[in-house]
């Protein structure tokens, strides 16, 4: 009696843990698919336990208050769904211990059970969307009202002198808002996560990791000694951008790799569980027979799969080590899933329209989102130009402010004395001092900017965060361009 108290307890603390609907999802599926296959309840829940998701420490409590504490399984899923504090999941294992009470079929009701959570997730999918495109709208909103700060600081400084401190808590206040929308967004999206780690994962992410350690410090370092001749800053801005772009062009390369991956690994595993039912043979053998030119994007994959099944490799390692070459998360899970049902015995077809449903499901739902996030992508692309070019403008046109206000004060001789006469006090103090600060304070604000657009525009696609180095390139040779043509412009107009 006392072990089952510190397992409640150690339960209690261990659940306040919200799980999302998609891991919810992913773990019915999996327990349906395995249950099809006929094997015993207990493998069932012992196989449940050992899953890479959030859910399967559920079941691994359930495996151990069944196993150690010689609980029957309705009574052990009941102890631990009502200590449960995600309510998907409490109410779901509650659902499971009614039905293992009543003695229904296992398989048949976790297969309803995985199709309503399916139906679960896309809904609670499209409403985080739907919020979603309203963060993009609000965070719009915001980059325009961090660039109007800066605006206001440098137009301020044209008529009265605020100081530092002022203008830099003014500038915090502006980058906190920006990167705090920015981060409300990331939070707001639907959570998933689209690849496998980038160093297990297809060529071009492992290349795109390989670049990231090289090129990283080769702009640092390039940047560091343009610093130091002291070139304009759009060269160094330029440099920067133009060593990061290899490998924001390769990760892009790879995210769209996945994508089609996405797309067709539910198609392969039906045809493949199919064939295979249909001829009655192994998986292997189903394979050699599929023509690979029906998925374009795996076709490699495939080809390498057959080859290290026909090598007499061990299938499960042939097959796992297939689901993380694609790079795919998604064509990962469920690869396993059909690869583990169906050497569990069960039905080829059963297993492949299962975790098949599974994936076109969740890749569907990704597309949508792919629609709402292409928009915002140009949009703070194109918005952060502007308000580049609008912050480098009016820079210049200060820094020829100044120069004339300098002309007609040295022409005054008494000048001085007439401002502290008037009261004028530190208005039009204009100074090299003070350009020098708003203009250090122009290039961090936008180097700053450039950053959090960048961590904006990935949060909103869901990539994985490395593609942040192919927005942060294309707004940095923007910017830098900014800095080149803009100012001869402020020059000619003035």
């Amino acid at each position: 009696m006392t072990s089952s108290k510190s397992l409640q307890k150690r339960n209690i603390k261990s659940y306040f843990e919200e799980i999302s609907s998609f891991d919810l999802f992913y773990q019915l599926t999996y327990m349906s698919a395995t249950a099809a296959a006929g094997i015993s309840r207990s493998r069932v829940f012992q196989l449940a336990r050992s899953l890479p998701c959030s859910p399967a420490k559920y079941f691994e409590s359930i495996h151990d208050v069944a196993e150690n504490l010689r609980y029957n399984y309705p009574d052990a899923v009941r102890l631990v769904g009502g200590q449960t504090q995600s309510e998907q999941t409490k109410t779901f294992l509650l659902r499971l211990s009614d039905a293992l009470r009543s003695g229904e079929p296992l398989a048949p009701f976790l297969a309803r059970e995985a199709e309503v959570q399916g139906e679960q997730y896309a809904n609670d999918y499209l409403r985080r969307l739907e919020s979603l495109k309203k963060w993009n709208d609000a965070y719009t909103a915001v980059t325009v009202s961090i660039a109007l700060i800066v605006i206001i600081n440098m137009v301020s400084t044209m008529i009265y002198n605020l100081g530092t401190t002022t203008m830099l808590l003014m500038t915090l206040v502006a980058i906190g808002g920006g990167f705090g929308v920015a981060w409300v967004l990331y939070r707001s999206a639907p959570p998933e996560v689209k690849c496998v780690p980038l160093k297990l994962g297809s060529e071009d992410q492992r290349r795109s990791r390989q670049l990231f350690f090289i090129c990283i410090p080769l702009a640092i370092v390039a940047c560091l000694v343009l610093i130091v001749l002291q070139l304009n800053t759009g060269w160094i801005m330029i440099a920067a951008g133009l060593f990061t772009l290899p490998i924001g062009w390769v990760s892009r390369r790879a995210d769209q790799q996945t994508s089609n991956k996405d797309m067709e690994i539910s198609a392969f595993l039906r045809s493949i569980g199919g064939t295979a039912t249909s001829r009655g043979t192994t998986l292997k053998d189903a394979l050699a027979s599929i023509k690979l030119d029906s998925f374009p994007a795996l076709q490699g994959d495939i080809h390498m799969l057959d080859l290290r099944l026909k090598a007499f490799g061990k299938p499960p390692l042939c097959w796992n080590t297939f689901g993380v070459e694609t790079g795919s998360k998604l064509a990962d899970q469920s690869v396993g899933v059909f690869h583990e049902a169906v050497n569990l015995g069960g039905d080829p077809e059963k297993a492949g329209n299962l975790t098949s449903a599974f994936a076109l499901k969740t890749a569907m739902l990704r597309a949508q989102r792919r629609g709402v996030s292409g928009t915002f992508v140009w949009l703070t692309v194109v918005m952060h130009t502007i308000l580049a070019a609008l912050m480098v403008f009016l820079l210049g046109v200060l820094e020829q402010f100044a120069a004339r206000m300098a002309e007609a004060t040295a022409a005054l001789n008494e000048g001085a004395s007439a401002s502290a006469t008037l009261g004028l006090g530190e208005m039009f103090s204009f100074s090299a001092p003070q350009i020098q600060f708003l203009s250090t304070l122009t290039v961090a604000m936008i180097v700053i900017l450039t950053l959090i657009n960048a961590f904006a525009i990935v949060g909103s696609e869901g990539a994985h965060l490395i593609k942040m180095t192919l927005y942060t390139s294309m707004l940095f040779i923007l910017s830098g361009v900014c800095f080149l043509i803009v100012p001869p412009m402020a020059m000619a107009i003035i």
